[in-house]
């Protein structure tokens, strides 16, 4: 294990975009920052498979990067269609650990909705023949989600994450009762939040792990600014607090779900 200075313990950020130019033209000193605060490992998560060379680059060049990749909801309808041969041949690489991000999103994209469905439901048996978990990004559809992951749970079981969760409690308990993780980003710090900070207070710790989405959602103190890795050591602060456990217990238990969940990346 690597030097980790400030005595802090280990802490991984379960999702990030470091391919995103905010990112790479500063990558040594993202890499160094977070080393500085225990970030031991980071996912970086390709928002389109076809578009993965330089997110793959990262994974072979840095020990501490691993990738997952799948279509975004967001992307555009011609996308959201593609061969499940093609992903899975992508899920062969040694640092891809999880499929995704891939999931629903009705507010910003409400004009492919079906092709969502059927790209969500598509990355969830690729997930299944590769044994890697799916990576859900979830936006103004809980119910419909809801119902997905439960019908294909059904069929035969399979591993989830909850990425940058900020959903409703009905959609928190439909996958926890399914074994699905849920994963705290800087949202639950920000001041209009207190529901979200209620949800999680019920969620189990050991089906917790803790991501910053950078560069996007800086937690507070950062919010407004670009975010990166080294900030996740504040979302684990947090989410100590709300969950009233020791921080350094929060941190050391959230490492462990991310490698339960992540099998690969051992």
């Amino acid at each position: 294990m690597q030097n980790i200075e400030k005595n802090k313990s280990v802490v991984i950020d379960s999702h990030c975009h470091l391919d995103f130019k905010t990112l790479t033209d500063d990558l040594s000193g993202v890499l160094r920052r977070a080393k500085s605060e225990g970030v031991d490992k980071m996912l970086t998560i390709g928002t389109n498979y076809r578009e993965i060379s330089e997110t793959i680059s990262l994974s072979e060049r840095f020990e501490e990067i691993f990738f997952a990749a799948g279509v975004h909801p967001n992307q555009p309808s011609e996308e959201l269609k593609f061969k499940s041969e093609d992903l899975l041949s992508i899920c062969e690489h040694k640092k891809m650990i999880g499929v995704g991000e891939t999931g629903l999103d009705f507010h910003y994209s409400q004009g492919s909705k079906s092709d969502q469905i059927k790209s969500l439901i598509q990355h969830i048996e690729v997930a299944k023949e590769a044994d890697l978990p799916v990576i859900i990004h979830a936006r103004n559809a809980d119910k419909e989600i809801g119902k997905i992951l439960s019908a294909q749970y059904l069929k035969s079981s399979f591993k989830c994450v909850m990425h940058c969760f900020s959903s409703s409690s009905y959609l928190a308990e439909e996958v926890i009762d399914l074994g699905f993780y849920l994963s705290m980003s800087g949202i639950i710090t920000f001041k209009n939040s207190q529901n979200l900070r209620d949800i999680f207070a019920r969620v189990p710790i050991e089906k917790v792990l803790v991501e910053t989405d950078s560069p996007y959602l800086a937690p507070v103190p950062h919010r407004g600014k670009s975010n990166e890795p080294a900030f996740v050591s504040l979302i684990a602060k947090k989410g100590a607090e709300i969950l009233n456990v020791d921080e350094e217990f929060f941190r050391t238990q959230t490492t462990k779900n991310f490698f339960t969940l992540f099998k690969k990346a051992y």
